[in-house]
């Protein structure tokens, strides 16, 4: 298994956004990684960049440099000190990729490295740790229905956040709970089609369906990405996503006045009216109870992938129709053109 994580190292990433991805990581590759590959440019590591990629290393745990190596993508013009010290601190393990190389020559790379672990996969204890916390919630809730939960909206830090406080705090009388982060659709380099498969993949892994969506927003003038992002959720949903929408205001202080602006006031009503405002002392409790409430006036009901199916062919007739309309409208126009002309 491959799993790309690019934006670990972009300098301007936040320790929480990294914590985050680690995890995201650790949990995808389990029971760990074997082989961590830092891709870096030849000419272009600086000092940032070591600071960069040594804390994103120590994030994993402190033997990662035994399961790491560096990967360069073009000839060096001049070596780079910068780049040999984090080559040696990675005990050597360095691979220029060039046009001449082969797959196998790099998969024996990571062979010897794994055998001079004798195959032991790097151990995260920090990452590890927050699973297990994920997973003895998961044990608790265990006897009853299984709740799903998609936490949706442009900003990752803050999805990230309520979700960490959800599968630490939460008490659902007897259920299991699945929780999945939906990626921002907003703003994506994703095709329509990669946005729909992602989409539609979040959903799928919430079965049988949805319960509930948590959209979250920040207790402050929406920017145009917010705005965006909710118009996107709209429009790919479809409104059937309404009666299982919950919009999530995150508050920065608890003495932040409980009247919404305008344009937040606009969305609440657009997904159907319900909202919860979460600030750093609220109980997750609370949003348990406005959950409990939506299921009992949704009676059970879910989003499922039939749901989202639906939606996107009722789109597509639409999009058939309108099409339709315009080809008779063009035909009608185009005869009352010729018969003027005659």
């Amino acid at each position: 298994m491959v799993i790309n994580s690019p934006q670990l190292l972009q300098t301007n990433i936040s320790d929480h956004q990294i914590t985050q991805t680690v995890r995201e990581c650790v949990s995808l590759s389990d029971p760990g990684p074997h082989v961590i590959v830092l891709l870096l440019k030849h000419d272009q590591c600086s000092a940032e960049d070591q600071e960069c990629v040594e804390k994103v290393l120590d994030s994993f745990s402190e033997r990662v440099y035994q399961h790491t190596m560096v990967l360069t993508t073009q000839e060096p013009t001049e070596t780079n000190d910068i780049l040999q010290k984090i080559i040696q601190k990675c005990f050597n393990r360095h691979f220029s990729l060039q046009r001449s190389s082969s797959p196998n020559d790099l998969l024996r790379v990571f062979e010897d490295i794994v055998k001079m672990n004798d195959g032991r996969h790097l151990d995260c204890p920090e990452a590890s740790q927050y699973f297990s916390m994920e997973q003895q919630a998961t044990e608790r809730l265990s006897e009853g229905v299984k709740l799903n939960l998609v936490v949706c909206g442009s900003d990752r830090t803050l999805k990230s956040s309520i979700s960490e406080q959800i599968l630490r705090d939460v008490d659902l009388h007897g259920r299991q709970i699945s929780l999945v982060n939906l990626p921002a659709l907003f703003n994506t380099r994703l095709s329509e089609e990669e946005v729909m498969h992602q989409t539609l993949h979040c959903v799928s892994l919430c079965d049988p369906g949805v319960h509930v969506f948590l959209l979250i927003i920040p207790d402050a003038p929406l920017n145009n990405e917010d705005k965006a992002e909710t118009e996107e959720i709209q429009r790919i949903f479809s409104s059937r996503i309404n009666k299982h929408m919950m919009i999530l205001i995150m508050q920065s202080s608890e003495h932040q006045t409980a009247e919404l602006d305008k344009e937040t006031q606009s969305i609440i009503e657009r997904f159907g009216g319900r909202r919860h405002l979460f600030g750093p002392n609220t109980q997750v409790s609370t949003l348990v109870e406005n959950i409990k409430k939506m299921l009992e006036e949704n009676r059970g009901e879910f989003f499922s992938t039939e749901t989202f199916l639906e939606a996107q062919m009722k789109k597509l007739m639409k999009y058939e129709e309108m099409k339709k309309k315009m080809y008779s409208l063009e035909t009608h126009l185009l005869t009352q053109g010729n018969e003027q002309k005659i």
